[in-house]
């Protein structure tokens, strides 16, 4: 059943059956979302019907935190900010986080031109870094977590899996990665003249291609390898929309009216996980934060000088 997982807290998620059950909030949403949407300007970034998916899912999932790693111009921010609105009952949270203040600068004054300040009031879009940020603190008093994973690197990665992911896997949680598409509902399986992928150069670099995985970013490689060390599944929501909708064609043909081809697409490009599938115990890779990189670093190096200069330390 690869694209419903039956959790331990006894809640089905699909990113297909999201979007049905959600159809109407997207509907009669269209209008604004798409002024929102216009107001960020950066559709290359986040596409407006995987706004109508991430939204859906978010819906369903009912939160009472959203935890944002990346943010960049802020599509998924507003995104997702509206969806905290939407779960005004859940009393739901958005923290974002990243290393830029382009939202903020650049996109925040075009968007309080379609929004309120009111609007604004559940999110808080901190310029940090992802390294960093105290987490114990920041998710110690929520119940439901939703992790957007939108930040590159095997650093970010290993914050994900080994330090965040401890934090709430006693707890209902969902963690959305971004970059990721399903090589069997996506084209370009050549090489296209380009070398082997060793690192992200995303978008015109090379990719990679990990069994269904088709990415050129670094979680891809972390993800696979910590799903299979715990036995979890990856799921694709191209796999979940493409089969649920492919088997009830009267559903798609609603949800083709309802949305548009704007709203509407049974293309996604991301992926997402969650332990509550199976009990523990789980493993998950040692995060070192980067002080104490640092700090090995510089303890080596002194020790290498001192060793130079005949020394037992320097």
């Amino acid at each position: 059943m690869e694209d419903m997982i039956k959790n331990s807290y006894n809640q089905v998620i699909s990113p297909a059956m999201a979007l049905w059950n959600q159809r109407i909030t997207l509907e009669k949403n269209k209008e604004h979302l798409l002024k929102l949407i216009d107001a960020v300007g950066c559709q290359n970034d986040l596409a407006a019907y995987q706004w109508a998916q991430l939204l859906a899912i978010t819906l369903d999932f009912k939160p009472d935190l959203i935890l944002e790693l990346g943010r960049l111009s802020g599509n998924s921010t507003c995104m997702f900010t509206e969806a905290a609105n939407l779960l005004e009952a859940q009393n739901c949270s958005v923290i974002s986080l990243c290393l830029t203040d382009d939202f903020q600068k650049k996109t925040l004054p075009k968007v309080l031109r379609v929004v309120s300040e009111e609007w604004l009031k559940p999110l808080q879009a901190l310029k940090c870094d992802i390294l960093f940020f105290n987490y114990e603190k920041a998710l110690k008093d929520y119940n439901r977590i939703l992790v957007f994973w939108d930040a590159h690197g095997y650093e970010v990665a290993e914050c994900v899996l080994g330090k965040i992911l401890p934090l709430i896997a006693d707890r209902p949680h969902l963690v959305i990665m971004h970059d990721l598409s399903d090589a069997r509902y996506s084209s370009g399986k050549e090489y296209g003249g380009k070398q082997l992928w060793k690192r992200n150069h995303y978008p015109e670099g090379s990719r990679m291609r990990l069994g269904h995985i088709d990415s050129a970013v670094e979680q891809a490689v972390a993800i696979v390898d910590f799903a299979s060390r715990n036995e979890i599944a990856l799921e694709s929501a191209d796999h979940s929309q493409q089969t649920y909708f492919s088997g009830n064609p009267d559903k798609l043909a609603e949800m083709k009216q309802l949305l548009g081809k704007e709203f509407f697409s049974l293309s996604a490009h991301w992926f997402w996980f969650t332990l509550n599938e199976r009990p523990g115990p789980y493993t998950f890779p040692k995060f070192v934060p980067p002080v104490e990189i640092h700090r090995t670093f510089l303890q080596r190096f002194r020790k290498a000088i001192g060793i130079l200069l005949g020394r037992d330390t320097f």
